[in-house]
């Protein structure tokens, strides 16, 4: 198979890259006219393309010829327009370069962040809601994946397009540890909220090969699976490695969750009193962002694991692979 992987100098998509031609396929990586490839090191056998997604410039001859499409791209800074324009618009751009130059295979890489985590108790599942009237609560990055999902379900349906989503947890590896929704650095500490609170992440290796899985496999057509690995770890112990393996000096502390929740409350009433609203308060001040990064779930991963994904590496071996010496890690 020859696949296009967009974002494919980025953190994820380049360990995509590396997992497709591991398993011998052909690869188109789509990065911007500017992005410099060479610390990549990728074999000549990778096909460099260069456009961006915000411009239909060089998109056609980029989808042309592949048989499926891998999106990574997204913009995750910036302001609200910025990552809307880049992340909704150049999907939208993408889709019509797909459906101009024939191609009609898209996996598309969504989030966590689209759920509405503030009405789900338990677990949080594929058929879990999506964000909805309090969308605007949570942020830029949440509102630009959500319409990304919308926008492409709804050109899929209208055009006939195998379209297959992709909800990955907090994604950890090798020059990206920290994580938010791993607590609060304060005065020293690094606060975690609860305890015993288990943390959705999939080390990229492992995260990486789910997208191979559900670029392959016939069962995935027209699916959505969430991407976490088997080893669930604690937000408490991913602090404690996350300082070790860093040599950060600090401490974990844990705070009661619904304790922090209640300060989270307390922090938003007092900001719509002060400001009506007007304000942009910080993250642990806003109930719906506080939930979605800290409310304690369960992750199953049921669904991309019968569709013959398997965790690659344990929690224990992704360690040292993160964290260890640079070769013992290779890069993709």
């Amino acid at each position: 198979m020859k696949v296009l992987v967009t974002g494919a100098n980025g953190f994820i998509g380049s360990y995509v890259v590396a997992s497709f031609l591991a398993r011998g396929h052909d690869v188109r990586a789509l990065v911007r006219p500017s992005a410099d490839v060479r610390p990549r090191g990728w074999s000549p056998d990778v096909e460099v393309a260069r456009a961006d997604l915000r411009l239909s410039r060089g998109l056609h001859d980029a989808c042309s010829s592949v048989d499926a499409v891998v999106h990574m791209a997204a913009r995750i800074g910036g302001s609200e327009s910025q990552q809307f324009e880049s992340t909704v618009v150049g999907t939208e751009r993408l889709i019509q370069a797909m459906l101009a130059a024939g191609t009609t295979r898209l996996v598309l890489a969504s989030s966590y962040a689209v759920y509405d985590w503030s009405s789900i108790t338990g677990e949080l599942t594929e058929e879990s809601p999506v964000v909805g009237q309090s969308i605007l609560k949570r942020g830029p990055y949440t509102i630009a994946k959500v319409w990304q999902e919308r926008l492409a379900r709804r050109m899929a349906t209208e055009n006939g397009l195998d379209l297959r989503v992709l909800r990955p947890g907090f994604v950890w590896g090798r020059d990206h540890v920290w994580l938010s929704g791993i607590g609060q650095r304060w005065r020293g500490s690094l606060l975690v909220f609860g305890r015993s609170t288990l943390l959705p992440i999939t080390h990229v290796e492992n995260c990486a090969e789910a997208f191979v899985e559900a670029t392959l496999g016939e069962a995935a057509r027209n699916e959505t699976f969430n991407v976490v690995d088997d080893d669930l770890v604690t937000s408490w112990r991913y602090a404690k490695e996350y300082l070790q393996g860093t040599g950060t000096q600090g401490r974990v502390t844990a705070v009661p969750y619904h304790s922090a929740l209640a300060v989270s409350r307390l922090g938003a009433a007092v900001g719509m009193g002060l400001f009506g609203g007007s304000a942009d308060l910080p993250d642990l001040f806003v109930p719906e962002r506080f939930e979605a990064q800290f409310k304690p779930l369960r992750f199953p991963n049921e669904r991309i694991r019968g569709l013959g994904w398997r965790q690659r590496w344990s929690f224990e071996q992704a360690l040292e692979r993160t964290y260890g010496p640079i070769g013992s890690s290779p890069r993709p």
